[in-house]
């Protein structure tokens, strides 16, 4: 038993600590730490993240070369971790208490093994399709603005992977039946012999024999090569317009284990692998104040074609469209932003997180294009991920630039971001 719940308490927190964001697409660090905005705020470094169009409306920026983009998120809403820890500390309580028993069959062990296994069912069940989700980003991209043509080109990779343990009813029942039994034993020591008779039946050297309770991992790695092109529109209201096409690699991973077997996962185990075609499309409209200041107003749809990939045990990844609509405030000293998503993102990885519709505010001071301090803030208005702050730090002394941010929602998500980069 200590063995086996280490071993799926091992592998939950592992998932968790190796691989960012559920369906947001907020990788850049000047995204990330503006609450996630940039439909209306980005600029060259990262506007093929997040609005093509942003290429065309950026013309003053330089040529950008952004090497290496990083990030990495986790996720746990319903505090899973925690709970892992006192399952572990219970589930080698259980361990030590049979092996007591086992070798002595009195009284007094039969009722501390009872209160173990009860305690280790109680701990058990708060765990149960409980999940951790976690995410990494790894990217390069290539700026070249224009004042009527402008292109980006990216290649980037991403890892999202849940994990989740399911307790079997039959393992409770089975759990239930082996404190019953040394309940009795405890209660009338005429028992005991009949209670050892049944430890001894379902159980090997304090580890409870077949256990049906299983630890199920989904997970997706996603490639993309793509190329941003943008145009400013003179004859239409002087609006700009801007497309991704991109090509995907996708590899899909879906296991379920016996909690007795997870020594067995292998990387390629429930391994499948697709290939797809889907593109962003965004569009952005500038007005200038009489006090010389600037508005932006815009909308991205990214991965505008629907795709859905079935894993090996028949569950599905699924790759849905995102509508964004956003504005912008600009000063020579100061951006502000909010976004909206006008319609809920549907998470990739099903069964394993909850559909989003986020609400998204930033603000960035630049001091001179020599550096930057960014705050934000991101709202869930479907309630089921918390608010989170965000803070990040800019430095660009002659044409070389470096943003971190960073974000966190108490022990519910924590996010991180790093880019570098040249301009020329």
């Amino acid at each position: 038993m200590k063995k086996r719940i280490a071993a799926v308490a091992f592998i939950l927190a592992s998932s968790a600590s190796f691989v960012v964001y559920a369906d947001d697409n907020t990788y850049d660090p000047r995204a990330l730490a503006m609450g996630g905005t940039g439909v209306t705020t980005s600029n060259t470094r990262n506007a093929a993240f997040q609005n093509p169009s942003m290429l065309a409306s950026t013309p003053r920026d330089s040529f950008a070369w952004e090497i290496p983009i990083i990030a990495v998120r986790l996720q746990d809403q319903n505090k899973l971790y925690s709970d892992i820890n006192q399952l572990k500390t219970d589930g080698n309580n259980v361990t030590s208490a049979l092996q007591a028993f086992q070798a002595s069959q009195t009284q007094a062990n039969a009722g501390a093994a009872a209160n173990a296994l009860n305690n280790f069912n109680n701990s058990l069940a708060p765990v149960s399709n409980k999940s951790l989700m976690a995410d990494l980003f790894l990217g390069t991209m290539l700026g070249i603005p224009g004042k009527t043509f402008a292109f980006s080109l990216y290649v980037d990779a991403r890892a999202e992977v849940g994990a989740m343990f399911n307790y079997a009813s039959a393992d409770q029942a089975t759990i239930n039946t082996l404190s019953a039994a040394l309940a009795s034993c405890a209660a009338n020591a005429a028992n005991c012999a009949a209670a050892a008779t049944t430890v001894n039946g379902s159980t090997t050297n304090g580890q409870v024999n077949n256990l049906q309770s299983q630890l199920l991992v989904r997970g997706v790695t996603i490639k993309e090569l793509g190329i941003s092109a943008a145009h400013h529109f003179e004859g239409l209201g002087g609006m700009d317009f801007g497309i991704t096409p991109k090509m995907m690699q996708l590899v899909t991973y879906d296991y379920a284990l016996l909690a007795q077997q997870t020594k067995t996962i292998t990387l390629n185990q429930g391994k499948q692998s697709y290939s797809a075609f889907n593109m962003d499309v965004g569009g952005t409209k500038s007005f200038k104040t009489n006090g010389g200041n600037e508005i932006k107003t815009g909308m991205v749809v990214k991965n505008m074609l629907s795709r859905s990939f079935t894993t090996v045990l028949g569950n599905s990844i699924d790759i849905k469209p995102q509508a964004t609509v956003g504005a912008s405030y600009l000063t020579k000293l100061t951006t502000t932003g909010i976004d909206l998503d006008v319609i809920p993102n549907k998470p990739i990885i099903s069964g394993f997180s909850k559909e989003s519709q986020y609400l998204r505010l930033g603000a960035e001071f630049d001091a001179w294009r020599w550096a930057q301090l960014r705050i934000g803030y991101r709202h869930d208005l479907k309630g089921n991920y918390p608010g989170l702050p965000s803070v990040g730090l800019g430095l660009s002394p002659f044409g070389i630039h470096i943003d971190i941010s960073a974000a966190r929602a108490g022990n519910k998500e924590a996010a991180v971001s790093l880019q570098t980069g040249f301009n020329f």
